[in-house]
């Protein structure tokens, strides 16, 4: 086979190589972020495991026990915050449920009194209780929907799931068989590029996940000093779900400090609502626009708006898992552009 396919004309294989490779992507378009995540997550899993290597007899159980201690902070703390969130969520079920259906003994008294005290006349005032209501009563029916959304979407997600982690295991165990392979096909004149962009590219995911994690994990520490200093039950869960948050496209935190800050106001702890809006606007502005550049651009060459565009337009486009493929592609490309510059000066040079 191998002797037939040197008599072939090398004009015939490339075209064969590409068409074969569109389709190929034709095929993965639907999963191929993940499979990407996947190769992404699979560079910190091999850290993992060339850790604990020496202390196991074979590399794929190597492997196994770098996924395991990857997941394991991701799921204890998905674990304690859904085990909080579901114990909140039934003691306030019955309420909701009756404000839901009109037959309110929440009645929104609270509200009430609060938009009576700002001295507005009765018809007004009675206009805004009304318009409050209803939108709660939208708010639970929206709620509701996105809830049936989510259950009937479970098996498209546990299809996505186990594409990523078979993604992340194959990566990670055969990581230096896909390199060799890449090294193999590169001509040995753009070795020296390819060999600086490899190096910027492992930069840049040092950089991802201390720009992603440590952010999220000083947000979520910053905004529990704030919820308990403020009085706020569960502070400890609402630090969580503010750190979570900051992994959400564009909005971040600010869906949490907004809804907790406009609830506040509304049942009239004005000062409270006030301040958990204004403190948490300063804690999400320097975490997003000052923390998360700094210390990742600390790991890589790559300029601080390249990994803020990327990781804003990364989650939009390709959603969690586009919080790490776009600063990665966006730094990549940077640092390939910066190389072939910084070659190309240094042959005019000499």
């Amino acid at each position: 086979m191998i002797s037939n396919l040197k008599k072939m004309s090398f004009s015939t294989v490339i075209p064969l190589i590409i068409i074969l490779t569109l389709l190929s992507l034709g095929i993965l378009i639907p999963i191929i972020s993940m499979v990407i995540f996947g190769a992404i997550l699979a560079y910190y899993v091999r850290y993992i495991s060339k850790k604990i290597r020496p202390y196991v007899k074979y590399d794929t159980l190597s492997v196994f026990l770098g996924m395991i201690i990857l997941a394991i902070p991701v799921v204890l703390l998905l674990y304690f915050t859904f085990s909080q969130f579901l114990s909140i969520a039934g003691s306030f079920f019955g309420s909701l449920q009756q404000a839901a259906t009109g037959n309110s003994t929440m009645n929104m008294p609270q509200i009430t009194d609060a938009v009576q005290n700002l001295g507005l006349p009765d018809n007004i005032s009675q206009g805004i209780a009304d318009t409050i209501k209803s939108g709660i009563t939208q708010f639970i029916s929206y709620i509701a929907e996105l809830t049936v959304d989510l259950v009937s979407s479970i098996p498209g997600i546990a299809a996505q799931l186990l594409i990523l982690i078979f993604s992340v295991f194959y990566f990670a165990r055969d990581g230096d068989k896909v390199i060799a392979y890449v090294n193999d096909v590169i001509p040995d004149k753009d070795k020296e590029f390819y060999r600086q962009v490899f190096a910027s590219a492992d930069d840049v995911l040092k950089s991802i996940i201390v720009g992603n994690v440590i952010p999220a994990a000083i947000l979520g520490v910053l905004s529990g000093i704030l919820y308990f200093l403020l009085g706020y039950p569960y502070a400890i869960l609402l630090a969580i779900i503010s750190g979570i948050a900051m992994f959400i496209p564009i909005i971040g935190p600010w869906i949490i400090y907004g809804v907790i800050g406009i609830f506040s106001i509304l049942i009239g702890n004005t000062f409270q609502g006030v301040m958990v809006i204004l403190f948490g606007w300063i804690i999400e502005t320097s975490t997003d626009f000052y923390i998360r550049p700094r210390i990742s651009v600390q790991y890589s060459e790559v300029h601080p708006l390249v990994f803020l565009l990327g990781f804003i337009y990364g989650a939009v486009t390709m959603g969690i898992p586009g919080l790490f493929i776009g600063p990665l592609i966006l730094g990549i490309t940077y640092a390939a552009f910066k190389i072939y510059r910084k070659e190309k000066m240094k042959s005019k040079s000499s």
